[in-house]
Parts: C-alpha cells; structure tokens; sequence
C-alpha cells in the first residue's frame, strides 16, 4: 500500500507570507524557469498538488524557491518550503555549478546566496570543494566576449534604495581592514552574515538601470573579498566560486575595472595552487578587459600577476620582460587617476611581488635586494612584513646564510602573532620545508621547528623533522 502523502504545511505557510495564490505561484515559478532556461510550465493545478505532498521535481524546487525569495525580498531555503532532502542534491548541483560563468546576472545572485548559506552553516560539499582548473577558458571567454543578457529592472527612485551602493562599499571597506590586520579567518564568517542578511536582499530588489549597476558593481567588490577570506581561509572552492560569481556581477555592473581585479585575483589564487597557464591567462585576461581605462598603477599590478605565474613556470627571460613593463606602468602612475582599492599598490609592494618573483625563480641575491625594499619601518603592517620576511629568508637560506635565514623566520613568526590566514601558514610550512631539507640536525634548525610547532598547532610538520 502507497504511503499516504502529507500535506506540506511549510509551502503553504510560506505563500501565505508572501500572499500569493496558486495560481499566482505558478506564474512566478514559469517566470524563474525562464530566466535559466529550463522548460517547467507548472500551473494553479500542479501547486495545490506540491500543497497535498507531491514532491516536483529538484529543478521545480529551485524555481519555487527562487520566486518565493522574489516575493518576500529575502532567501527563502528550500528547507524552508518542505524540500530538506532535495535541498541538500540541490545545494551540492548549485556549488558546482558556481564555478561556471552563469549566463544571467540573477542567476549569480542565487548562486552567491546558495554559496554564502552553504559556508555559514559550514556545509560538508562547501568545504570538499576545490579549485576546477577546467573552467578557466569558459570563464574567460564568458567574461570578455559573451553579450550581456541584461535584466529589465523596474522603479524609479522615489521608491528605491538610493543609498545601497554606498553602504555596502563602505562596509566592505571596514571589512577590507579587518581582512588586512588579521587575516581572511577572522572576517570570513562575520563577512558571510553580512551578505546573507544585508547584500542578497538589496541584490533582489528592482532599480532604475542606473542605480541596479552600482548595487551589483558594489555586491561584486563584496564578492571579491569574500572570495579573498576564503582564499586566505585555505577554502579554495568556495573562493574561486566567489570569484567568478562576481564576475559576473562586474559584467553585468559595466564596471570594467572590477571586472579586471577579479580575474587578477583568480590569477593570484590559480598561481598559488599550482595552475601556472590559468594564472597566466587570468592576468592577460585582466589586461585586456581594461585597455584603456586602467591607471598605470592598476595596469602594473596586472602585469606583476603575469610576472608571478611566469616565475613560476620557471621562465626568467619573459617574467624579466614582463617586470621590466611593470616598472614602466608604475613609473607613469598618478595616483588621483587610481580606484580606491589600488591604494595598497606602492612602491613597497611593487618590490614585493618582485621578491616573490625572484624567490620562485631560485635567485637568492634579488630576492634579498626586492625583499629589502618592500619594507618599510614605519608604514608597513605586520602582517605583510610577515609574509616579506619569510619570502627574505627563503632568500637567505638559498644564499647559503643559515643563521640569517632562521633569525628573520623567527622574526616573521612573531611578527604574525595571531594572524588568521591559511596562506601565511603555507609560507611558513615552505621555508621549514626548505630548511629541513638539509640542516635537520641542526640546534638551530630543530629550535626553530619547536617555535613552530609552539606556534601553529594546526600546522603539521615532518615527524623526523
């Protein structure tokens, strides 16, 4: 005998929130599936079958709640509306799905909310999710030569919220800082509730098409710092899915230059795990995305991404090429022609990313000399002096000065203090490795493996070493 269904009493509770009819829901939901190309006709009939207990199919789902969130101006879950169980498939299809360049803009925008809940509630195929090198081309070629498929925004500004923008660039500023100080772990979560509660919403109401391009211009810089906190959190799936999905936003945004430093943030990202040709294509992507409305300082940050993921393939003719037009863009910056967010890019940094380079290419002697001129006593924060000085004494040990090399390490791990960044510990993890290579029986060496492992309990070292 047939199990008898019951009535869902979530979904009906919900539609009576949002005061819609059956009929009224089933349009809505036609609506949704439109805009995602799928083919689901429901009508009043198929609603009050969902109400009596039938479960639609996953893809139903999302379309019911997508148009319910509509309605209400906030996330509804599909939890929320009865279909747990199929949440979780759904949830897992849409984590995938965020590493793909979506054809919609709203299509972004239920992504980022999927991506932002799933985090907060530190979802199992959040945190197993990793970097998808083969989406890089489409992403691309998405962001540079596909046509926008633009929203028909609706209002005016008497009923708007004209000041949306403005308050979520200025909250991200303040996160930027907290970010800066203390690494991606300490705001991470604190950023995440702020998206969920603040950001998704002001996504999802309707603008005059001026206004609805600096709220999505804005929700993409949200979006690209989520992705670094997740990126300096060690969570790489969660950050690249952030990445493109603000992308995304940036495109719809017309705001070129966002949509510039978003690539050059994959290209950072794809340079430290390892995917040299994506970080490559990331950074000349970020180039020609911008000709001709980059400041020269913004154009020497993208060039210095290229040199990065060029030093790490090894070729030192063309990352000398590539850094000596670094230098040339730099030398013509002006800085009142710079976007705020290209503030950090000084003459300090700019050496920065030159000892990176240097490191990576195994020459001790300028990697010590850029390193060097990175930083600077007053100005610069700890936390960066920290990542410098483990990139000096890298330097150091291939120089053959052993004990210069520990004693800047062990200035760097003080330096770090509580610092919150999974990035930082990899440094760390590198250089012991380095270290140990040959000088494990060192006093000095096993010295400096015991203040590590003091220092970062979570860091897990060589037994032997």
């Amino acid at each position: 005998m047939a199990a008898k269904r019951e009535p869902n009493l979530l979904l009906a509770a919900v539609m009576q929130q949002a005061g819609v009819s059956n009929k009224g829901l089933a349009t809505r939901v036609r609506t949704e599936a439109v805009k995602i190309g799928l083919d689901i006709s429901p009508d009043h009939v198929s609603v009050r079958r969902w109400l009596d207990g039938m479960r639609p199919h996953r893809d139903t789902i999302r379309c019911i709640a997508a148009a319910l969130s509509a309605k209400l101006n906030r996330r509804v879950t599909c939890a929320e509306i009865g279909f747990e169980s199929v949440a979780e498939v759904a949830e897992g299809e849409l984590i995938e799905d965020g590493a793909q360049y979506p054809a919609r803009s709203e299509q972004a925008v239920d992504l980022l909310a999927t991506l932002t809940s799933a985090d907060l509630s530190d979802s199992p195929a959040l945190a197993v999710s990793t970097w998808s090198p083969e989406t890089a081309p489409s992403v691309i070629s998405g962001y540079l030569f596909a046509e926008p498929q633009r929203i028909q925004y609706a209002g005016s500004l008497s009923d708007a919220n004209t000041d949306a923008a403005g308050r979520i660039r200025s909250t991200i500023r303040c996160f930027m800082g907290l970010d800066f100080q203390f690494g991606g772990g300490h705001t991470r979560k604190i950023l995440l509730t702020y998206w969920d509660t603040d950001i998704v919403p002001a996504l999802r109401q309707r603008y005059p098409e001026a206004l609805a391009r600096d709220v999505m211009s804005a929700a993409a810089d949200a979006a690209q710092l989520l992705g670094w906190s997740a990126y300096d959190a060690g969570r790489h799936g969660a950050a690249q899915r952030y990445f493109v999905q603000g992308l995304r936003l940036a495109r719809e945004a017309n705001d070129r230059l966002m949509g510039g430093q978003i690539l050059s943030n994959l290209s950072h990202q794809a340079n430290y795990l390892g995917n040299f040709s994506e970080a490559i294509q990331f950074a000349r992507a970020a180039q020609a995305a911008t000709v001709g409305e980059a400041s020269a300082t913004v154009r020497a940050m993208f060039l210095a991404m290229e040199a990065r993921a060029l030093a790490s393939i090894g070729d030192s003719q063309a990352c000398a090429t590539v850094l000596h037009r670094v230098e040339q863009a730099f030398d013509q910056r002006n800085p009142g022609n710079d976007p705020d967010w290209i503030s950090y890019f000084d003459a300090w940094e700019l050496a920065g990313e030159a000892a990176h380079c240097f490191r990576d290419l195994g020459q001790p002697r300028e990697t010590l000399l850029f390193a060097g001129q990175a930083i600077d006593p007053v100005h610069t924060p700890a936390r960066t002096r920290a990542f410098i000085d483990m990139v000096s004494a890298a330097g150091a040990l291939r120089a053959g000065d052993l004990d210069q090399a520990i004693s800047v390490a062990t200035d760097a791990v003080g330096l770090a203090g509580a610092l919150r960044s999974s990035r930082y510990l990899r440094y760390v993890a590198d250089f012991h490795g380095l270290l140990t290579e040959k000088n494990a029986p060192h006093p000095a060496v096993r010295a400096f493996t015991e203040l590590v492992r003091a220092s970062y309990p979570t860091l897990v070292l060589p037994q032997s070493a």
